[in-house]
C-alpha cells in the first residue's frame, strides 16, 4: 500500500519522501520490482520501538517531523492499535508537520470502535449492536446458557437505527482499537465466548457485536474536503438538489478475509483464490466449531467494485460522517455490511488510507492518489472501468 501510494505520487509529478522501517525496507530489498522503486525514491530509515519492542510514539514523530520537515505535506500510514495512529498525528502537528489526515477529536472517535458506535447510535445510524465485553459479560450473568444467543439479547439502544431481516450466527470479539481484522475471534455461542473473555485482562478494551449475516464490503471517501466549516462539508452534485459538499465516495468492494493460506467473506461463504491463496472450505474446528473460538483471519484483500446506487451510497456515507464530530480529511474508508434484503449496517471508521487503494487505483490509475491532496477524482476510469480484483500485497507497479 505504501509503495503503491509513493509510487502514484511520484507518478503525479511530486518529489515523494518515505520514512521506512529498516526490516521492512530490507523484505522489499529482497523483492526485484520493489527493490527498483526503493531505489527511485527518497527513502530514510526510522526506528519505531524501543528494546521492548513497545512502540516509541514520541521517537517516531520526531523522526518523522525531521524528516517531513522540507514537505508541503505528510500522509500517515499507521494501524489505530493502542492509539498508535491519532497519537503519532497529534504528535507530529505540534511538531509544526502539516499532516494530511483528520483533525484529533475526529481521528480519536474514528480509531475507536467503541466510540465510532455511540456516535452512531446517537445520530440514529444503522450499525451491528455492540457492547463492551465487560458489559456483555455482565449480562449474560443473568442469563441461563440456551438463552446466550444473539437473538435472546435486547440491545436497545445500542441498535441504533431500525434492524429488519437480520440474522445473526453466533458472536465476534473485537479489539476496540484494531487494524485488518487484528485478534478477532468468532463464536458459535455465548459459552465459548464466555470461556475466552475470562482469559482476558482488561475486558473495556474489547467489544462484542453479533455475527451479523451479509457481505462485507468497503467504501472510501477521498478528495476535495471542505474544511472551513467547523466539521460540517459541502457537495457541488453531483445529485440536484444537494447543496453540501464532501468528497468522492467511491467503491464499495467486497472484503475478503484469511488465516493462513486460507481465505473467506465475512458471510462465512468460501470464496476462490486471489492469486496463489488456496479457497478456504469448512472443516471440524474452524469457524465455529472450535471449543473456544476461532480466527477470522486478517484482511487479504477484496473484488470490486460492488453495484450499487450511487445516491445511496453517497446519503450513507454522508450519514455516517456528520455522526462524528470534527474535520475530515485525506482519505477514509468505511466498513459495513450489505443483508440480505435488509440495510446496510455500519460498523467501522479506518480514518487512513485504507489496503482497498490497491483495488481502486487499478480502476482509476495512479492520478487517484492526488484525490488524497485533495484533486478530484480522475473524470474516467483508467486503465479499466470493469471489475477488479486485490491482495493486500499487491503490486505491480
Amino acid at each position: 500500500m505504501l509503495l503503491a501510494l509513493s509510487s502514484d505520487l511520484e507518478a503525479c509529478g511530486h518529489r515523494v519522501l518515505v520514512a521506512l522501517e529498516p526490516s521492512i525496507q530490507a523484505a522489499w530489498k529482497s523483492c526485484r520490482l520493489k527493490s527498483a522503486w526503493l531505489d527511485r525514491l527518497d527513502v530514510h530509515g526510522v526506528q519505531t520501538a524501543r528494546p521492548d519492542s513497545v512502540p516509541d510514539i514520541e521517537a517516531i514523530a520526531t523522526q518523522w517531523a525531521r524528516i517531513a520537515s522540507s514537505c508541503d505535506t505528510s500522509i500517515v500510514i499507521a494501524p489505530e492499535l493502542d492509539g498508535l495512529l491519532p497519537e503519532l498525528i497529534e504528535s507530529m502537528r505540534k511538531k509544526g508537520c502539516s499532516v494530511r489526515a483528520p483533525e484529533g477529536s475526529f481521528l480519536r472517535l474514528a480509531s475507536d470502535k467503541w466510540e465510532t458506535h455511540q456516535c452512531w447510535i446517537s445520530d440514529e445510524q444503522i450499525t451491528a449492536p455492540t457492547w463492551l465485553a465487560s458489559d456483555w459479560l455482565t449480562i449474560s450473568d443473568r442469563l441461563r446458557p440456551d438463552r446466550l444467543r444473539p437473538d435472546r439479547f435486547r440491545a436497545g439502544g445500542a441498535l441504533g437505527g431500525e434492524l429488519q431481516n437480520v440474522q445473526a450466527d453466533g458472536w465476534v470479539l473485537k479489539r476496540r482499537r484494531g487494524a485488518g481484522g487484528t485478534d478477532m475471534e468468532r463464536f458459535a455461542d455465548g459459552e465459548r465466548l464466555i470461556g475466552k473473555l475470562g482469559t482476558l485482562v482488561d475486558l473495556s478494551e474489547w467489544i462484542v457485536q453479533p455475527w451479523i449475516l451479509g457481505r462485507s464490503v468497503s467504501l472510501a471517501l477521498t478528495g476535495a474536503w471542505d474544511l472551513t466549516q467547523g466539521g460540517s462539508f459541502r457537495r457541488w452534485g453531483p445529485f440536484e438538489g444537494d447543496c453540501e459538499m464532501m468528497p468522492e465516495v467511491i467503491g464499495p468492494t467486497e472484503q475478503l478475509f484469511g488465516t493462513g493460506s486460507m481465505i473467506e467473506n465475512a458471510s462465512g461463504d468460501s470464496t476462490e483464490s486471489i492469486e496463489s491463496i488456496e479457497s478456504m472450505e469448512p472443516t471440524e474446528g474452524s469457524t465455529l466449531g472450535s471449543s473456544i473460538g476461532s480466527s477470522v483471519g486478517s484482511y487479504v484483500g477484496g473484488n470490486g467494485p460492488v453495484e450499487v446506487d450511487p445516491q445511496e451510497l453517497w446519503r450513507f456515507a454522508r450519514g455516517l460522517l456528520r455522526a462524528v464530530p470534527g474535520s475530515r480529511a485525506g482519505w477514509i474508508g468505511i466498513d459495513f455490511l450489505m443483508v440480505p434484503e435488509g440495510p446496510w449496517v455500519a460498523l467501522e471508521i479506518n480514518a487512513r488510507l485504507t489496503s482497498s487503494y490497491l483495488g481502486y487505483r487499478k480502476h482509476y490509475g495512479p492520478m487517484l492518489a492526488d484525490t488524497i491532496l485533495g484533486c478530484p477524482l480522475p473524470i474516467r476510469p483508467f486503465p479499466n472501468p470493469g471489475a477488479f480484483r486485490f491482495s493486500v500485497n499487491d503490486f505491480h507497479g
